[in-house]
């Protein structure tokens, strides 16, 4: 009878279960992920992590919970299960519930193993009125009341570990016109290719908003000023990139104002600078077109 090899089966088996698998070295690492873990995030290879922490990733608002729980398992043994979390996934507030255990070789700690199940949609069923006031039915993205709750996260983490972050406020300009000339309906579909682009370009380590009409507000935490003004520019050259929607070739243009907490250290201030140089831009382009 011929044996199959255990490490061929570990691999089989990796691939078939449905939940996120990751292993990770003494430093918090990544060393290896399983292809729904990948799958799950986006990832087109394994490459992507391998040698980086979650913190590197920014895949999450708050890291310290996730940090310390790996610790306690790396240098102290202890196995977890089920803890809650959040974690960003292409522009989304996402739940999961994270086990982990020591990674032993040779009978010492060389890291640590787990594993992630989404519970998002579980929850969403316990309290699905509640998840249905947060989303916006057109373009699916999360809304106006959302963007409070999550805002205060922000705030929230600034306040314990001094995470600055930026909120992008985004608007279609003459958006008017097209609905006059084209009709709701094809505004609405701009609206959608719109939130797609968004997504797309945004959405790594960020989460994006349809605040109301066709504005939008992108949230970052950023490491340091050049991050913001590049990441405004891939926002602008996504929005307005040409595309053919519904037979039709085209070309949007978008004004964009953004603002640091760490200059108003108030959410509302935040989004009234955001605006009002959103606005300035605005004019500015109005001003160009009609010179």
């Amino acid at each position: 009878m011929e044996i199959i090899p255990v490490q061929s089966i570990f691999e089989y088996v990796l691939q078939l279960i449905p939940i996120g698998v990751f292993w990770k070295d003494k430093e918090r690492r990544f060393l290896g992920a399983n292809k729904m873990f990948l799958d799950y995030y986006g990832l087109s290879s394994v490459d992507e992590i391998l040698g980086k922490t979650d913190e590197d990733m920014g895949w999450h608002i708050d890291p310290e919970p996730f940090k310390s729980i790996e610790l306690r398992v790396i240098n102290n043994g202890e196995t977890v299960s089920e803890q809650p979390g959040q974690c960003i996934v292409k522009g989304n507030i996402r739940l999961i519930r994270a086990s982990k255990a020591p990674l032993i070789v040779d009978g010492k700690i060389e890291g640590l193993i787990g594993y992630f199940r989404d519970v998002t949609e579980e929850v969403a069923e316990r309290d699905r009125l509640n998840v249905l006031s947060q989303t916006d039915e057109l373009t699916g993205l999360l809304n106006r009341r959302a963007y409070s709750d999550i805002s205060r996260q922000y705030e929230i983490q600034f306040k314990k570990e001094g995470s600055d972050f930026v909120l992008y406020m985004i608007d279609i300009d003459e958006f008017r016109l097209v609905n006059d000339n084209y009709g709701h309906e094809y505004g609405n579909m701009i609206l959608q290719a719109a939130a797609k682009s968004l997504v797309l370009v945004a959405s790594d380590n960020s989460v994006v908003f349809r605040y109301g009409g066709d504005e939008f507000v992108v949230l970052h935490q950023f490491t340091d000023l050049e991050e913001v003004g590049n990441l405004e520019k891939r926002i602008c050259a996504a929005l307005e990139s040409p595309r053919n929607i519904d037979g039709l070739n085209i070309r949007i243009k978008v004004s964009v104002g953004h603002a640091l907490f760490s200059e108003t250290y108030y959410l509302s201030d935040m989004i009234e600078y955001a605006d009002r140089r959103m606005y300035d831009m605005k004019r500015h382009h109005k001003h160009n077109h009609q010179v």
